[in-house]
């Protein structure tokens, strides 16, 4: 592998004397690029963007002040990968006033639409400090444990602790080389079995002081603010509108229309905490919404309702807004000129397995309408059990009976709040958030008797929260089914005080997942080899045909065999 480490002095010369489409990857450190005239910096991207080949990579290192207008303007012409989030040292609070922030990032883009360029890289299993299994709950899947780590996801928390907001520490810098899986070339003899000649991979790491060799941090601006984009300025509220069809119904209410034309009947300055969760692009199967629209179009809605949040947003209150990272770069570089950033939150939730890099980060932005003077009840909620204890229920009664209960802060980086996973926990709605997240949210940012809105109600978790919690709540949505949902939990809360689910019963099967998998691993040990339906036909004491009913793909069956081949 040739890498060239070009200094910040020159830089520009350096990029335009190298040739177009000569690179495989560029790692961009813009942390150490802090003071540069912002017209120069986009000069830097730009020749970026020539010099890679197609199905090359750029890395882009910065901060979540910094990077989502450079993210925005990199989608223009690149395709967006992932915004990999890295758990790094804890900053300096002397210029923050939301949540203490160990999130520094990584964006990663890639050139073209055709292959991608990355490999599965894994780190070591972690291992609970109590019971001492593994950190991650595998949910009866221990069996499917790759025995020389989990594969790396979006968000990164098992590296040392160090500076990588205004350089890439050394062992960040090797995960992200270690990433790297580029074809051989034409004029190479292929081996399937042979890693890639290494030698036939050229980079640029730029620029070469952005390599770790110092922890002293140096004091960053909020954003960079490139050609384009308009310089931050406060929001302006419109005259108030009249309230012809809601009335003096405006609190403890569900309302079901169109969020942003319901939105415009509220007074300015009326509402605490905005809170959305939108529909996230992704043809998501909703009952009414058409969750697959141009880019463009997405935003502008996006954009239309967040102007109605921020303009019915008290002065001491906050926004919310929780959405893949490729759209919060968007709605951040909207916010950003609007109201006051304090955090990018990192919600570290793993989704089903797939892919090079894991999928687990869902992106929690976190805005105020002043600066330092918005509600924060950080003192009552910032105490965590401690991340070296794994969160199995068994394990927290024993250690709790035995004293082990250590505690750590909250931080930008939300790791003990898991996605909904048992049916019985989840209503039809195809993004239904967990309790523990909203809850959290309306503690941090609300007092008892304030007023919590959520003008994409979905299932109802937010306005369930927020009465459960003491607050007043607003809730919307344009689908009747949700807004019948909604209701009728509301009506169940204050008749009963909890909600009621219906238990789900699953109907007998001949043999279980696990048990089917283990059937394979056991015949591959016995072969020396994947085995086949023809095998499992000769040798399984069960039939065939349940293995394809209870797999999607022969695939998906071999999980556990091929852990046995590879051991």
């Amino acid at each position: 592998m040739e890498i060239l480490y070009p200094n910040k002095e020159g830089l520009y010369q350096t990029l335009e004397s190298a040739k177009d489409n000569s690179l495989d990857f560029i790692i961009l450190v813009t942390g150490a690029l802090q003071g540069t005239d912002s017209k120069l910096l986009l000069s830097y991207l730009d020749r970026c963007i020539h010099l890679l080949k197609d199905g090359g990579i750029l890395f882009v290192q910065g901060t979540p002040e910094t990077l989502p207008e450079l993210g925005v303007y990199l989608d223009k012409f690149l395709t967006f990968k992932y915004w990999i989030a890295v758990e790094s040292t804890l900053q300096s609070t002397r210029y923050r006033t939301g949540l203490p922030s160990v999130h520094s990032a990584v964006l990663l883009f890639t050139k073209g639409n055709g292959r991608f360029n990355i490999k599965r890289t894994r780190l070591p299993h972690q291992y609970c400090a109590a019971c001492q299994r593994t950190l991650k709950d595998w949910g009866g899947k221990a069996h499917l444990m790759h025995p020389d780590g989990y594969v790396i996801s979006d968000v990164i928390k098992d590296l040392p602790l160090a500076n990588n907001y205004d350089c890439l520490s050394k062992p960040l810098l090797n995960l992200l080389l270690d990433t790297l899986d580029f074809p051989v070339p034409e004029n190479k003899q292929s081996n399937p079995l042979v890693d890639t000649p290494q030698s036939s991979i050229k980079g640029f790491i730029i620029p070469k002081e952005g390599i770790s060799s110092t922890e002293t941090l140096v004091e960053r601006p909020v954003q960079y603010v490139l050609p384009g984009f308009p310089e931050p300025k406060a929001a302006k509220s419109p005259l108030l509108v009249v309230t012809p069809h809601i009335g003096d119904n405006l609190f403890n209410t569900i309302h079901q229309g169109d969020a942003v034309e319901i939105l415009k009947q509220y007074p300015d300055e009326s509402i605490d905490l905005v809170f959305a969760d939108p529909p996230y692009n992704l043809d998501k199967n909703y009952n009414v919404y058409a969750d697959e629209q141009a880019e463009e179009q997405y935003i502008q809605w996006c954009n239309s309702w967040l102007t109605e949040y921020i303009r019915i947003l008290k002065p001491t209150g906050s926004l919310y807004l929780l959405n893949l990272p490729h759209w919060a770069m968007y709605h951040a570089t909207f916010l950003n000129q609007r109201l006051h950033f304090q955090n990018w939150i990192v919600w570290d939730a793993l989704s089903e397995p797939r892919g090079k890099v894991m999928p687990a980060h869902y992106a929690l932005l976190f805005y105020t309408k002043h600066p330092h003077n918005f509600t924060f009840n950080y003192d009552e909620i910032n105490q965590l059990d401690a991340r070296s204890y794994c969160l199995r229920a068994s394990c927290i009664r024993s250690r709790k009976t035995a004293g082990l209960d250590n505690k750590e802060v909250l931080t930008d980086i939300w790791w003990d709040v898991h996605r909904i996973k048992h049916p019985r926990d989840r209503d039809h709605h195809p993004c239904q958030l967990p309790d523990l997240l909203m809850q959290r949210i309306i503690k941090l940012s609300t007092n008892p008797g304030d007023v919590v809105l959520d003008a994409l109600g979905g299932a109802g978790t937010t306005p369930i929260a927020a009465l459960q919690l003491g607050r007043r709540y607003v809730a919307i949505d344009v689908d009747p089914y949700y807004v019948q949902i909604m209701q009728a939990k509301i009506a169940q809360i204050e008749k009963d005080g909890y909600l009621q689910r219906e238990s789900v019963k699953k109907a007998p099967q001949q043999a279980t997942k696990k048990e089917l998998q283990l059937e394979l691993r056991q015949i591959a040990s016995e072969l020396g080899r994947l085995p086949t339906p023809e095998d499992v036909k000769e040798k399984s004491q069960y039939q065939l045909d349940l293995f394809f009913n209870m797999f999607p793909t022969w695939g998906k069956a071999l999980k556990a065999a091929k852990l046995e081949i590879q051991s």
